[in-house]
């Protein structure tokens, strides 16, 4: 039976499995329900995208997209996606390693399947990489998993239902604060 759930910055994964609960995927700081907030005009930026249930799977056919895949897809230019890892979460020491399907900068498109046998679908699936560079504050993307242009994520060969989400650039002022916020905890912890 199908689940679904609006735990987090969603992108929810809801596949119909005959012995568990579906697996769910949430793309979402801690689970929360907002975006992801990137730093403006900054490289090196990770994300994490979690899975949840524990169910048995044997791979991942990982589709990705910010915004509507940018001009290398005839759309506009957003963040670009820098670098994929499939390899270091659930897939971690029973993999093939991981295929790069022909992914441009905002579409990732990429497969991963087990050694042997299955992996429990239950914490990290992937890490993104995102570089803002050239964008500055107030902006906000889709973040696609499921209406992408290569199609849905899904755990092969099943079909998945997924929520999409997104990623936010704040305006430098409320970053200011947020800094600034931190520095005065910081400081009070001190005293």
């Amino acid at each position: 039976m199908a689940r679904r759930t609006l735990l987090g910055l969603l992108v929810t994964l809801c596949v119909a499995t005959a012995a568990s609960a579906a697996p769910i995927i949430v793309v979402g700081p801690a689970g929360i329900n907002d975006p992801y907030e990137l730093i403006e005009d900054t490289s090196g930026q990770w994300i994490d995208i979690y899975v949840s249930s524990g169910d048995a799977v044997a791979g991942c056919n990982f589709n990705a997209q910010i915004g509507d895949g940018g001009p290398g897809a005839g759309g506009t230019a957003g963040p670009v996606i820098t670098a994929v890892d499939l390899e270091g979460g659930i897939f971690a020491g029973n993999n093939d390693g991981q295929v790069d399907l022909g992914s441009i900068p905002q579409v990732a498109m990429y497969s991963i399947t087990t050694s042997s046998g299955t992996v429990s679908a239950d914490g990290t699936l992937a890490r993104l990489e995102i570089d803002t560079t050239g964008f500055f504050g107030d902006q906000t993307w889709t973040l696609a998993l499921d209406s992408t242009l290569n199609g849905a994520t899904d755990f092969a060969p099943t079909a998945a239902a997924i929520t999409d989400g997104s990623i936010h650039i704040p305006e430098p002022a409320s970053m200011a604060m947020l800094a600034l916020g931190g520095l005065a905890v910081i400081r009070r912890r001190k005293a």
